[in-house]
């Protein structure tokens, strides 16, 4: 352990010696930086856009006058996705997913004001943000800072002198690895705390659950993300001969994982798990209001059917005798049949997201840059899985609203007397403003479990065959 030290302290002043390294970890400090700065702005004005729309569109429904509920309905409101704190590091998907809804009755509609759609094409290689630059441009900063690190030993002729003071290769490697971790650290810390920081006085009550499990767990995969880089970086070199051979490997490595392979999954997880267009999705669904899931019992039909069902129940003879208002009846029923074909056809939509995804995560058992975008942009709450849950949460709160005026209308006003009955602020009040909370820190990591295991897996195997590979090999000059 002593021997490791001594060597981390000698490899530390090299590093600093370094006019690349240097120039590299200044710029990815820079870039930290600004990318956080922007990060922070970028939550805020947001953060307030979405708070006083949110409230105009509360008052609006508050303040809409006396009118019948099943036009209430149809007024409808706006719900906003709230930005969770930890965006200000992962965007995620969150450019990508829209900021706001329309909730009406009869109708799903799409989220809408998706930020990508104000960028250029160029947001398809991703915006500038602090895991972007911890994800891709870190590595290429470790692969700098130790591709000669056996090398130079070979060529200068010291790592068969340090072999024969009875230095074994094994303290030699994991010295090198211990002072590439100190001085990326150094980067870190710094940046760690000020995003902790950060997260607690930037933190919108109860929208993010469990931050602080969040923040610990973003660290530590982070770190085995590094660690991992590091001990690859350091392998390469013990096993090449020369340190253009080593960088070349590594570089070849770098953009295997962190360009070539994610788009090519992306692109092979659309085409054999292709999303129908838009106009396609909607129609579908139309139809199948229309003329019934089954495509053989139209609308009409099933409204004949119903009335027919109420007046065998309550023995009258027609819909004017019923206890309640028909006409409030038959709108919820058609409401809950249209929630039930919209529901499976969203659910099949899931299904084909699930598979895409699915195909990303057993390429990252191979893979760790895209074990770590996975989990990041979980923890973060940013990504398709937080978008879902909103969703679902948004489209469930749409049911309930519309239900309460549907029964409203069905319980206290009379059948062919619609315009005559209204309702007024104690009925706008009864709808509870929305409020979203992302799912629990158990829930997320149970969707990333096989990227978890693959960031763990990967540093065992790495240490393992790290001393493994020390212990066999015997030291010689280039």
């Amino acid at each position: 352990m002593k021997t490791s030290i001594r060597i981390a302290k000698k490899e530390i002043k090299i590093a600093l010696r370094e006019k690349l390294v240097l120039t590299l970890s200044c710029i990815i400090l820079v870039l930290l930086g600004i990318s956080l700065y922007t990060g922070v702005i970028a939550y805020q004005q947001q953060q307030k856009t979405i708070t006083n729309a949110q409230e105009e569109k509360r008052e609006e429904w508050l303040g809409q006058g006396d009118k019948h509920p099943h036009i209430a309905a149809h007024f409808g409101t706006f719900i906003f996705k709230p930005k969770t704190v930890l965006s200000l590091f992962d965007f995620g998907l969150d450019t990508y997913t829209g900021t706001s809804v329309y909730l009406e009755a009869h109708y799903q509609h799409q989220f809408m004001f998706r930020p990508a759609q104000d960028h250029s094409s160029m947001i398809r290689f991703g915006e500038l943000s602090s895991a972007l630059v911890l994800q891709i441009l870190m590595p290429l900063l470790i692969i700098f800072l130790a591709y000669a690190s056996f090398t130079k030993e070979k060529e200068r002729g010291t790592l068969r002198l340090l072999s024969s003071q009875g230095v074994t290769l094994t303290s030699i490697a994991w010295g090198k690895i211990l002072a590439y971790f100190i001085i990326l650290l150094v980067i870190l810390v710094p940046f760690a705390l000020g995003l902790l920081l950060l997260s607690y006085w930037l933190k919108t009550p109860d929208t993010v659950a469990d931050l602080g499990i969040r923040i610990v767990l973003l660290g530590s995969t982070y770190m085995a993300y590094i660690f991992i880089f590091v001990v690859l970086s350091v392998l390469v070199s013990l096993k090449s001969s020369i340190s253009r051979n080593a960088l070349l490997t590594l570089l070849t490595c770098w953009i295997l994982f962190t360009i070539i392979i994610p788009k090519t999954i992306a692109n092979l997880g659309e085409s054999l798990y292709p999303l129908p267009s838009m106009k396609i999705y909607k129609e579908a669904i139309l139809k199948d209001k229309a003329d019934g899931l089954d495509g053989k019992t139209p609308r009409a039909e099933r409204m004949t059917k119903l009335e027919k069902e109420l007046l065998t129940k309550h023995k009258v003879d027609s819909v004017q005798q019923l206890p309640f208002n028909y006409e409030g009846v038959r709108m919820q029923a058609g409401e809950e049949y249209g929630d039930k074909v919209y529901d499976v056809h969203w659910g099949r939509l899931l299904n084909i997201f699930n598979k895409q995804n699915k195909l990303g995560s057993y390429v990252s058992v191979v893979n760790p840059y895209i074990a770590l975008r996975n989990i990041s942009m979980g923890l973060s709450a940013t990504d398709l899985n937080a978008s879902i849950d909103f969703q679902k949460k948004v489209e469930n709160y749409r049911r309930i609203f519309i239900k309460k005026m549907n029964d409203d209308m069905a319980e206290n006003s009379e059948y062919g007397k619609f315009y005559e009955y209204s309702v007024g602020l104690d009925m706008w009040k009864s709808v509870e403003d929305f409020t979203y909370k992302t799912p629990s820190i158990y829930t997320t990591l149970k969707k990333y479990a096989l990227e978890l295991a693959s960031l763990f897996c990967w540093t065992i195997a790495l240490i393992l065959f790290l001393n493994y590979i020390t212990r066999k090999t015997k030291p010689t000059n280039g």
